[in-house]
């Protein structure tokens, strides 16, 4: 198998695609696009930076509307900058207060069996990860056939307990029936993914350092969403008071309450009369909109440089003999090393496409509700997700190439122009395999903790499961709650005599569950990342009319014949050149 590229030259002239990753061939690329983001995010760090300089507390921002009461002649009444300045002292101690009293004592205060719970929800993440790895084909098809019958037992549940609830039940008992039909329809696609999960778990196997990089990368999104809402929130604090005239306010162009125009009991806003209302400045708007924009964009290149690395990676393992001379010392560090340096330019260009598909996909989910909008919102957002798809094939081509963007959307499009479809499929399989099989182990060990925790409320609180359920399907919000339910609300629900019930079997289910499965969260996008790499290598053999030794691990899954099968694809796409 060919590995590096011959010193001085660049193996991709002529739009070619060579089956293997370019480890020596590397320049910087897309270098405008870099420069343009520094800019920016320096400009956003500045301009965030003098934001939270001018910051006023709320005795300050008392005087200013004073001196705008005063200045205006307004008939608002003023504060009382002492008073205001004590309000402002008690509620910084209450927020104090309230911060110190958050605990885990609701849920256990045994800090061993805090401990025990917190290991196991590791533990949990372990073995699912092993069980993907050992019985891939067996978990695949088990999570598949297990969503079928949940469907099918909510419409069995309707028919058998609900009064009047045929016509809901038969409608689930079809649409079981609808989606056993497609899964017999994708099997190939579905064994395809299958083969896929197997290539991207035995990768994950040989380089399981890929694991600490991506934990950097997502430590490094939590640090850039908590600096951007800082800046954010403080910007929203930067206000200055003018005099605004009751007409406008009466029809309507400033909406303000009388609370916070200040005005005299018994009296409302005259047209003929002046107002001191806030408004944001020119700084703090500026800020507001740079976090914003600067939120999606670096998040989305983070993203697209953690895929990168995990394509690097895979391509190592994929079509590198493990004693390969030519084989890179430490794919883990080179491919991070590639992602932070030369081809970040790329990546930015790369985090700038998804970050405009992400933005465009909130505002078709904000659209008409009317029955022609929601067929348009829906063709939309099937749009969106084919385009986000073919950006992520994209991004797996420079992290395997490390060419600029638009050369691997070139290269891309030929690759995926008979291959796309199949990909699509699969990826969007393997994540409702991955969701869905994540959500339900991390469903279970919630159970399990609170049975540790608790076990005897499950008679009197077993509603609190949907309450988990919930919870844990957005894991930060269900630690949170789980924090804020132990703190306040533990010994606050009584039984029908009005005994006090512990809450803490619940609690310890939800925290635990919601910390379990945002561990398998962050390894379901690490395997996709991998299957995306996987399916892009495959379909390039595939497109280079070759048989890489891993490829035969998918075709082994799907139960087809390579050699007919490439035979059929080649002849067809040399026929279709002659014609």
């Amino acid at each position: 198998m060919p590995s590096g590229a011959r010193a001085g030259s660049d193996p991709y002239d002529g739009d070619a695609l060579p089956p293997r990753v370019e480890a020596k061939h590397r320049p910087c690329r897309d270098i405008c696009c870099l420069v343009f983001f520094l800019l920016a995010v320096a400009a956003n760090i500045a301009i965030g930076a003098m934001s939270l300089t001018m910051v006023k507390d709320a005795p300050a921002l008392a005087e200013d509307f004073n001196s705008c009461v005063s200045r205006s002649g307004s008939p608002q009444n003023q504060f009382d900058v002492n008073e205001v300045r004590r309000g402002d002292a008690q509620a910084r101690a209450d927020l104090q207060a309230a911060a110190a009293s958050l605990s885990l004592d609701g849920i256990s205060s045994h800090p061993g069996l805090l401990a025990g719970l917190g290991a196991a929800a590791v533990a949990v993440a372990a073995v699912w990860v092993f069980l993907l790895y050992r019985f891939t084909k067996c978990m695949v098809w088990t999570t598949l056939l297990f969503s079928v019958f949940l469907v099918a037992a909510v419409g069995a549940y309707f028919l058998a307990v609900i009064p009047n609830g045929l016509e809901v039940g038969l409608i689930y008992l079809a649409l079981a029936a609808l989606q056993l039909a497609f899964l017999l329809c994708l099997r190939q696609n579905i064994n395809m993914a299958a083969g896929l999960i197997s290539l991207a778990m035995r990768a994950l196997r040989d380089f399981p350092s890929l694991i600490l990089a991506a934990i950097a990368i997502n430590v490094f999104v939590l640090l850039v969403y908590v600096a951007e809402l800082v800046m954010a929130l403080g910007a929203a604090a930067n206000v200055e008071f003018g005099a605004v005239s009751g007409q406008s306010l009466l029809d309507g162009r400033r909406y303000v309450t009388s609370t916070v125009l200040n005005l005299p009991s018994g009296t409302s806003v005259q047209r003929g009369e002046d107002y001191c209302v806030s408004q944001l400045t020119t700084l703090a708007m500026a800020t507001v909109v740079m976090s914003v924009v600067m939120l999606f964009w670096v998040t989305a290149t983070l993203e697209a440089i953690r895929m990168a690395i995990a394509s690097t990676v895979f391509g190592v393992f994929y079509y590198y003999a493990p004693d390969d001379p030519d084989k890179p010392g430490c794919p883990v560090c080179s491919a991070t090393t590639w992602a932070f340096s030369v081809q970040l330019g790329t990546h930015v260009v790369s985090g700038m496409v998804l970050a405009i598909i992400d933005a465009l996909r909130r505002m078709a989910r904000q659209g008409s509700t009317s029955c022609i909008g929601a067929i348009i919102r829906c063709i939309v957002l099937m749009l969106l997700s084919c385009f986000e798809q073919l950006t992520r094939f994209l991004v797996v081509v420079t992290g395997l190439t490390g060419l600029s963007f638009w050369d691997s959307a070139k290269r891309t499009m030929m690759v995926m122009r008979e291959a796309f479809f199949d990909g699509y499929i699969t990826s969007a399989i393997t994540v409702r395999i991955l969701r869905l099989s994540g959500f339900v182990f991390a469903m279970v060990f919630s159970i399990v903790a609170w049975a540790g925790v608790d076990p005897d409320t499950f008679g009197q609180l077993w509603p609190a499961i949907l309450v988990i359920m919930v919870g844990i399907y957005s894991p930060i919000f269900g630690i949170v709650l789980a924090v804020l339910a132990s703190s306040y609300l533990d010994g606050m629900i009584a039984d029908d005599q009005g005994r006090p019930i512990s809450i803490s079997g619940p609690l310890a289910g939800l925290f635990f569950g919601s910390v379990a499965h945002a561990i398998l969260l962050f390894m379901e996008q690490l395997i996709l990342d991998l299957v995306d790499s996987a399916f892009v290598c495959f379909a390039i053999d595939t497109f280079n009319g070759i048989i890489s030794p891993r490829g035969e691990v998918v075709h082994r899954f799907m139960g087809a014949n390579f050699g007919d099968q490439l035979a059929c694809e080649v002849g067809a796409r040399e026929q279709g050149v002659r014609k």
